[in-house]
């Protein structure tokens, strides 16, 4: 089931890939949190964060870059959260952007009927709940880098 779902997400997403960085000259994982941010006028790291399903430090260079780039803000508020918000540059890069990636879903779930585009809908939900479930009961112990880093194999 991962293997084939990886497959898929790399078939679809490899197209994006290139586009937002031949296109765009932003990455990937860039993309997928300036498109978070670009739900609202104004979200916290945090929410962003949790809606990413990314990590700490993942999200954080991400918002870098996209700061350094001048696509996105940051406002530190007095309660110690930060807000993120698009500049007038990332939203029109959000607004060039986000037709083509959905177009390339629309794309990749154009060979399934209505219904099975919905009943696949409810299985994804049902797995992602899953997965997050999964998460939380396994506990794996972390493995030694030096042994496990498969750059120097």
């Amino acid at each position: 089931l991962l293997f084939r779902m990886s497959k898929i997400v790399a078939l679809g997403g490899g197209i994006v890939t290139r586009i937002c960085e031949g296109q765009f000259g932003i990455t990937r994982r860039e993309w997928t949190v300036l498109a978070i941010v670009a739900r609202a006028p104004s979200m916290a790291l945090s929410e962003v964060g949790h809606r990413c399903e990314i990590d700490n430090a993942r999200l954080s260079r991400a918002v870098s870059s996209l700061v350094a780039k001048k696509l996105m803000r940051k406002t530190h508020r007095p309660d110690r959260q930060i807000d993120l918000q698009l500049t007038d540059a990332g939203m029109a890069l959000h607004a060039s952007l986000f037709p083509i990636a959905l177009d390339i879903n629309r794309k990749m779930i154009d060979a399934l009927d209505p219904d099975v585009v919905h009943a696949l809908d409810d299985a994804l939900a049902l797995l992602h709940a899953q997965g997050v479930q999964l998460v939380r009961d396994t506990v794996v112990p972390k493995g030694r880098r030096s042994h496990a880093d498969r750059r120097k194999a």
